[in-house]
């Protein structure tokens, strides 16, 4: 069949068609942009095929034959449409490939045959499709302020056909898109490409309590028959602002302010960000404003009061805390060191004064005295050092001590002399009392002798020597001290002599080292003791004997016989002892 032939029968099939020709359900087949397709040709092509042609449907009312084949003359024919010059062929199958697709390629073709006298045509949809650019989320808000209906940002998406479905996410969860805190427009516009460029607005209104939100967008997009695909954004993170509905006041130290301690009052919301400004007030008197800080400097009782901060930008909301500045002062009366002579009188007293309860005592060493103290008549027992104590009972770290030291003064006196025998040795001992310390002189008939070493005892002193005399002497102990003297004398007697008992002279005690001899010494007695009974008896048996004999004529002879001799004797020397006397004379 010729050329002409092949003119003058498209349009008889063509005709065919209007009058006869029943279509098929029509086949979609998919592709994406730039790649290329094959149409398939589902019209009956077995047996005595005589023609396949495919034409487009270019508009409404405008159908184009592309393309067609005639067995009889075994020529392909393409008819010049431009935007499918050198993009369409016909392979082996009479199925069409379509190269570079592009968005005008969605259409409808359709595959026409004529077997022997029977024309069928098959219509086939591309369906075309381009994926888009990843999601980004732009003009991205610094912060969102609670309650506010604000912008988050724009979810862009571009180069996309056709138009994807854009939603957004709420900390990965689909925002509402019924509730009234959220907010979403679309931009669609279309580039020089066709292509689908949209901006998605996203508008949330938050909470505080949710601190910080993610947000994400997702684009949702055709990628062929019954499948979608995804893509979503990186998360964007904001944070929610929000004012303060609590103010709180701290106070460091927090309780038990002494005075003369440096006081911190630090001032915080709970709103976000942490405000920085407050207002301070002291019994509703206004004292630094915009810090969040407020710091006293060695406090007195003067800063004793009600504290108050609140936020610069709502005053309304506020705090208070009471600050106590404790303190407690002590003084004593007299207030330093005093000096009193012997007998005369003091009063000793501790004077407290503080911002609560006192505990206050008077103390010489372990020994607790009431306050106010009276002491008449001192005396030198009564020197010493006397503290002061007091205590806050509300507060029990604080506490005060004072402390003063009262000297008793006096003249020296010699309160005893006396002499002691020891060991061959006369022991003098002088004691004496005072204060200041008295200086004690010896003098023997005058002269000084050496002073051995001085044992103290408070306001005692004890003097000693230690002599040997040879004749008797007269010992003068002197005391002597700023505020006059005293002395007074002992008389010793000679080495050789036995001291007379008087007030003056010390028995010697035993000597401790002759302890362990006391058993010996114990026995010794006992045995002279026997000795001396003895002795008695012996005599007693004598003068017994004695007075026998004399009774006894025998005893009577002998004694006037004796008698008579020692008279005779007595005379003798009678005349002896008178020559002498004569002599002498």
């Amino acid at each position: 069949m010729g050329a002409s032939s092949t003119g003058v029968l498209h349009p008889i099939l063509f005709l065919l068609l209007g009058l006869g020709m029943q279509v098929q359900a029509m086949t979609t087949v998919t592709a994406m942009v730039g790649d290329t397709v094959t149409l398939p040709c589902e019209a009956k092509r077995f047996g005595d095929l005589n023609l396949v042609s495919w034409r487009v449907k270019l508009t409404d009312t405008s159908i184009e034959q592309l393309i067609s084949y005639s067995s009889s003359s075994s020529e392909t024919k393409m008819k010049d449409i431009p935007e499918y010059k050198d993009r369409i062929l016909l392979n082996k199958n009479f199925f069409l490939n379509i190269t570079d697709v592009g968005i005008k390629d969605e259409r409808v073709f359709s595959c026409f045959t004529l077997v022997g006298s029977d024309i069928d045509e098959v219509p086939v949809a591309l369906k075309v499709y381009k994926t888009p650019s990843n999601p980004e989320i732009m003009a991205l808000a610094t912060f969102l302020n609670e309650g506010v209906l604000q912008k988050v940002g724009v979810c862009v998406v571009n180069n996309s056909y056709p138009m994807p479905n854009i939603t957004w996410q709420h900390n990965y969860k689909d925002v509402d898109l019924s509730s009234p805190d959220v907010n979403v427009t679309n931009n669609v516009v279309t580039n020089k490409n066709g292509f689908y460029e949209i901006q998605s607005s996203l508008r949330y209104s938050s909470r505080r309590e949710e601190g910080k939100i993610s947000f994400t967008c997702m684009a949702i997009y055709f990628e062929g028959l019954n499948k979608t695909a995804s893509k979503e954004s990186s998360p964007v993170t904001l944070l929610i602002h929000y004012k303060s509905s609590k103010i709180s006041l701290e106070v460091t130290p927090a309780q038990d302010v002494e005075e003369g301690t440096n006081v911190t009052m630090s001032c915080s919301g709970d709103g976000y960000p942490p405000p920085e400004k407050f207002n301070f007030m002291k019994n509703g008197e206004e004292k630094v404003v915009a810090t969040d800080h407020y710091g006293l400097i060695n406090v007195t009782q003067d800063d004793t009061g009600e504290y108050t901060c609140s936020e610069q930008d709502n005053p309304d909301i506020k705090d208070a805390v009471n600050v106590t500045v404790h303190y407690l002062t002590l003084t004593m009366n007299p207030n330093e060191n005093v000096s009193k002579m012997v007998g005369e009188n003091i009063t000793l007293e501790c004077l407290a004064f503080s911002s609560g309860a006192l505990q206050v005592t008077l103390m010489k060493k372990n020994r607790v005295y009431q306050t106010p103290l009276r002491l008449d008549s001192l005396q030198y027992v009564h020197s010493g050092t006397y503290t002061c104590s007091a205590k806050l009972v509300e507060v029990k770290e604080m506490k005060r001590e004072k402390t003063i030291i009262v000297r008793v003064e006096g003249k020296p006196r010699i309160t005893k002399l006396t002499k002691k025998v020891v060991n061959n040795t006369k022991v003098i001992t002088c004691v004496v009392e005072g204060f200041p310390k008295p200086i004690v002189q010896w003098s023997i008939n005058g002269t000084a002798p050496r002073e051995e070493s001085v044992k103290d005892r408070k306001s005692q002193w004890s003097h000693k020597i230690t002599v040997q005399p040879s004749e008797n002497i007269t010992v003068t102990c002197l005391a002597t001290n700023a505020h006059g003297q005293d002395q007074d004398t002992v008389n010793l007697t000679a080495m050789r002599f036995k001291e007379p008992v008087d007030e003056t002279l010390e028995q010697d005690p035993a000597d401790p080292r002759d302890k362990k001899n006391d058993g010996k010494n114990d026995q010794a007695k006992v045995i002279v003791g026997v000795i001396v009974g003895l002795l008695i008896a012996a005599v007693i048996a004598g003068v017994v004997y004695w007075l026998y004999k004399k009774k006894s004529p025998t005893s009577k002879t002998k004694t006037n016989e004796r008698g008579t001799a020692d008279e005779i004797k007595k005379i003798n020397k009678g005349d002896n002892n008178h020559t002498s006397g004569s002599s002498a004379v």
